[in-house]
This record gives C-alpha cells, sequence and structure tokens, in this order.
C-alpha cells in the first residue's frame, strides 16, 4: 500500500510544479515500460509454475520437504508477493494501452482538453513508471530471498554431513 501511495507523490509533485515530460520521449518510456512489464510477467509466471505446484502438493497433504505454505509461511508470503508483481506488471500493461489511445486521439480536442489530456497523461505516464520501479524492486527482493533461502539450506546440509 505504501508504495503505491509512493507512485502518486511523483506525478502530483510533477503537476503542482508544472515539469512537463518532452512529447517525443513519451512514446520511448510507454515501451519500454511494456517491455519491462512483458519480462516481469515472464520472470514471475515462470516463478508461479515453479512454486503453485508445491502449494497444490501441500493442500493435498503430501509432505514436501522445507516448504511452508502455512498462512504465516515463507513460501507464503512469496507467492503472494509474486502475484502482486504479476498483477502490478499487468495493470501497467493495460494503463499503457490506454495511454497511448488516450494520447493518440488527444491530438482532435479542443485547446482547454488537449491541456487537460496532456497533464492525464502525464500523470498515468509517471504513475505507471513508479508501479514498474516497484514491481522491479519486488523482483529483485524475491530472488535475493530465495538465494538466501537456498544458501541457507546448503550450509545447513553441509552441516548434516560434517555430523
Amino acid at each position: 500500500m505504501k508504495a503505491l501511495i509512493a507512485c502518486f507523490v511523483a506525478p502530483l509533485l510533477m503537476l503542482i510544479f508544472r515539469v512537463e515530460i518532452e512529447a517525443g520521449s513519451v512514446t520511448n518510456i510507454l515501451s519500454l515500460l511494456v517491455a519491462i512489464a512483458g519480462a516481469i510477467f515472464t520472470i514471475m509466471s515462470i516463478w508461479v509454475a515453479f512454486l503453485y505446484p508445491n502449494v497444490l502438493k501441500t493442500l493435498k497433504g503430501e509432505n514436501l520437504l522445507n516448504v511452508d505454505f502455512s498462512a504465516g509461511g515463507e513460501d507464503t508470503a512469496r507467492l503472494k508477493e509474486i502475484i502482486s508483481v504479476i498483477v502490478q506488471s499487468a495493470t501497467t500493461m493495460i494503463l499503457a494501452v490506454l495511454l497511448l489511445i488516450l494520447a493518440s486521439i488527444g491530438s482532435n480536442f479542443g485547446f482547454n482538453a488537449k491541456m487537460w489530456t496532456v497533464g492525464v497523461c502525464q500523470f498515468g505516464l509517471l504513475f505507471i513508471s513508479g508501479l514498474q520501479i516497484c514491481a522491479l524492486v519486488s523482483t529483485i527482493r524475491i530472488n535475493l530471498s530465495f538465494m538466501d533461502v537456498l544458501e541457507k539450506q546448503r550450509s545447513k546440509r553441509a552441516k548434516d554431513w560434517d555430523t
């Protein structure tokens, strides 16, 4: 929730101080955001494909070693965060398409409507940029935490072999 609120701060400040994004940069920024969202969507979908079978096996009562899908379990939290990142990236893709459509038809409006359209597009662009940055940070955090878990398991096994 804090990240979502933070995504609103930069666009609001830029609107208040009347800072504008160059019109030529908008398409490049939107293309980059869609590409990043697609990459994150792919990475996180692979994560879900890896974790989801373990969730099903756990729910069926099959024993899995070192998997904790209880309400407060580490794997449950990881799966929730992965799904949240997928939703953020999907939202970014949808909003990017809508912004492209709005920007393309905005030139047909009168002067006042154009100014309003530019403001909405700029706000939306900055908001989805923040949303995508949050998704990238979450992706990095999820992968680092998983690497940490793997390293702990490796060192635990090494100790078990020593004894």
